[in-house]
């Protein structure tokens, strides 16, 4: 009798509300603290976690780090270039400089530049005479028909573009001409031109780009100075003097 009652009096007490609430009220705590500790509200970044905010820092101050040393780098490069230039003799610099035009041509553009600067440090200003425009500088452009061929290429007498001998050699020599006329009609596979010297003109003007600016793609075209225009028309005129001028591209 006394186990009987003492199995029914432990039965009441674990149906009791009291010990459920208090048993369920400890699992609760437990469950919660677990979660709290596992999540974090969304839309929330941690300092320095993975993917967070410090990965972009230190990533942004090592590429700066980096940049500062190329420029170092480059800033001791150079220093070390002019220190040597420095001590070569005027004789071994102008070989050097002869050595470098051979090699790139379009070198004896800065070449010349620079001699019309000093001509005009010197005090040259020019008087344009009765057959020059107002808008020339080397006295060798003639008017053109639209305001964008009025270009002059900015040199003095003396430097002008269309009197150096490389202008000859590159823009004007026959042979070039044929060279290029003849790759151009076997990259485009074209006819050549019956009109000789329409074919030896546009080309020259193709030799002149090349020679000055470099490759410059489709349909981007720059304005030859007028003192080079007529030195090529001038070797290769068209017998009625009709001319189709500049046509300007999609850049230019």
């Amino acid at each position: 009798m006394e186990t009987e009652e003492n199995f029914n009096l432990s039965r009441q007490r674990s149906s009791s509300p009291e010990s459920s609430s208090s048993s369920d009220s400890v699992r609760g705590r437990g469950r919660g603290r677990g979660r709290g500790r596992g999540r974090r509200p969304r839309g929330v970044r941690t300092r320095g976690g993975r993917g967070g905010r410090g990965v972009g820092a230190r990533r942004r101050i090592t590429q700066e780090t980096v940049a500062e040393r190329l420029a170092a780098e480059r800033e001791q490069r150079d220093a070390h270039l002019r220190e040597t230039i420095s001590n070569l003799e005027e004789q071994n610099l102008r070989n050097l400089v002869q050595t470098i035009c051979n090699r790139d041509p379009t070198f004896v553009f800065d070449i010349l530049n620079e001699a019309s600067q000093n001509e005009r440090r010197q005090g040259y200003h020019p008087q344009p005479s009765d057959g020059t425009p107002s808008w020339c500088t080397c006295d060798h452009c003639r008017e053109m028909p639209s305001e964008i061929e009025k270009l002059c290429c900015g040199q003095t007498p003396t430097n002008c573009f269309s009197i150096v001998p490389d202008f000859q050699r590159v823009v004007l020599d026959d042979l070039v001409l044929i060279v290029a006329r003849r790759y151009r009609e076997d990259i485009f596979a074209a006819a050549p031109d019956a009109d000789i010297n329409r074919g030896n003109r546009h080309a020259a003007y193709r030799q002149f780009i090349l020679w000055h600016h470099g490759h410059l793609g489709a349909r981007n075209r720059r304005v030859i100075p007028s003192c080079c225009v007529w030195r090529i028309r001038d070797k290769f005129p068209d017998a009625f003097g009709q001319y189709r001028g500049f046509i300007g591209g999609r850049l230019g």
